[in-house]
Parts: C-alpha cells; sequence; structure tokens
C-alpha cells in the first residue's frame, strides 16, 4: 500500500504521521511525507530594490531549508516532499499515485472551515483516492476493531473491502453495521459474502434500529464498543461535501476512513 502523508506539522498531523506508520508497517507498503505551503515571503518581484529582494530570498531559502530538515526527521524511512504552493492541489496531485491518504484534522474552528470546509474535508470531497481523518483528540494505539458503516450507497463494496484488507493486516476484527431497519440484515450478510476472503471468526455483522440519525450511531457505537477505526463511504447529501459525512468528521475521536 502507498500512503501519503500530508503534515502541517500540527499535533493532529502527528497523530496522523503515527496512524500512516502503523498502515505502512502492516502492510509492507511505503510511505510518502509532504508539506505544501504557500511562501512565508513576499515575492522577489514586488520588490524595485535590489537588496531588499535579496534579503525576502534569502530568508524563503532558509526556511524552505528548516521545512525540509523537519520533514525528514519525521521518518527517515519516508519520502519527502515539500512544495510552496498552496496545499490542496498539491495533495490532490499526490494523492493521485497513492492508495491510501493519512490527514489530520482539527476540526471546524473558523467561519470559513464551516463555509467551505477545513482542509481535511474538502480534499475528501475531491479525492479519488480513500482518505483517513485522524482527529486531534484520537488514540492511535492499534488497529484491533474496525468498524464499518454500511448503506445502500454507490461507494459501500468499496468501503469494505478496504476495511478488509486493513483487518486482515492488522489481524483485528472487523464489525459491519448498518443503522436502520432489521430486514437489512440478509442484504448486508450477503455483501459481506462476497468478500474476497473471510476473516475467520473475526467479522461480524449487524443491524441497529434506533430513533438516532445513522451519523450520531455509528459513532455511539464506535465508542461503546472501543472501536479503534471508522469505516465509511463518502456521502454526497446535503450539498457538496455531505452532510453525514461532514458530521462524522467533526465529532469523531477515532480515524475515520472516508472512501470515495
Amino acid at each position: 500500500m502507498k500512503i501519503l502523508h500530508p503534515t502541517d506539522f500540527s499535533p493532529a498531523s502527528q497523530k496522523a504521521l503515527k496512524l500512516a506508520q502503523m498502515l505502512r508497517d502492516l502492510t509492507g507498503g511505503s510511505l510518502t511525507i509532504v508539506h505544501a505551503a504557500e511562501p512565508r515571503y513576499a515575492s522577489a518581484a514586488h520588490f524595485f530594490d535590489t537588496q531588499t529582494e535579496k534579503i525576502f530570498d534569502e530568508a524563503e531559502q532558509a526556511w524552505s531549508v528548516l521545512m525540509a530538515r523537519q520533514l525528514e526527521a519525521l521518518d527517515t524511512r519516508a519520502q519527502t516532499v515539500l512544495e510552496p504552493r498552496k496545499p490542496i492541489p498539491v495533495i490532490l496531485r499526490h494523492a493521485a499515485d497513492h492508495d491510501l491518504v493519512v490527514m489530520g484534522t482539527h476540526g471546524e474552528d473558523s467561519l470559513a472551515d464551516r463555509l467551505l470546509g477545513t482542509t481535511t474535508e474538502r480534499v475528501i470531497a475531491q479525492s479519488t483516492r480513500p482518505v483517513v481523518a485522524v482527529p486531534q483528540v484520537a488514540e492511535v494505539q492499534g488497529l484491533d476493531h474496525l468498524l464499518v458503516g454500511y448503506g445502500p450507497t454507490p461507494g459501500a463494496e468499496r468501503v469494505l473491502r478496504l476495511a478488509h484488507h486493513i483487518a486482515e493486516a492488522s489481524g483485528g476484527k472487523m464489525t459491519v453495521l448498518h443503522v436502520g431497519d432489521a430486514d437489512q440484515l440478509e442484504p448486508l450478510n450477503h455483501a459481506i459474502r462476497t468478500l474476497p476472503l473471510a476473516l475467520e471468526g473475526r467479522l461480524e455483522a449487524k443491524v441497529l434500529s434506533t430513533d438516532q440519525s445513522p451519523a450520531a450511531a455509528l459513532l455511539g457505537f464506535a465508542h461503546e464498543h472501543q472501536a479503534d477505526a471508522l469505516f465509511v463511504g463518502r456521502s454526497r447529501a446535503g450539498g457538496f461535501f455531505g452532510s453525514v459525512t461532514r458530521w462524522i468528521l467533526n465529532h469523531a475521536q477515532v480515524p475515520v476512513f472516508v472512501q470515495p
């Protein structure tokens, strides 16, 4: 598995890096760490005085050297990429060459976040690859219990296959949960039977009938049953991103794997 970890060196990114390293080691894959940020200093083209241009150019070069060293220090086994550009286009371009993107998220803490989405949300909304959002409050200790939210969505089978692949690698158990009517248990079991390999004694299907919203029910189940990660499909209801997925991302306390 080729894993991409975009970092901004924040506490949430540190949690995400830990999970990215864990997934790399479990799957025998590779890890690329990318940091993208617009230049911290004004372009030399904005200055007419050559001495001022030189000062700002040297400052920009010094910043690039410092960032490159910080990146390399994060993981000596990882490939590192530093690009002085807007983060989202850079992340999406590199994501196209990887199997999984692992990002930290701090939740919505500004008006722009609420209106446009956080960087992680906006990457999820546009990515053709699965993205893992790791909340700053998450405790990344293992992947012993994976919870899969299953519903009648176009990406449902891809969600199952992704979770199944991670469960096989981690040796953990997998619970597939449908929030809704009990008559969905047989279709759910049928979907599970299409998986390439059975997780002997480690896979369980459940239907949960509740008055709660599907998002709240999934997170409540994850907390009650001590799931280490939640797998969901990217919802499209409620706008350009999807209100269900977005609500989960802003309230989850465990890593959330989002499958497009």
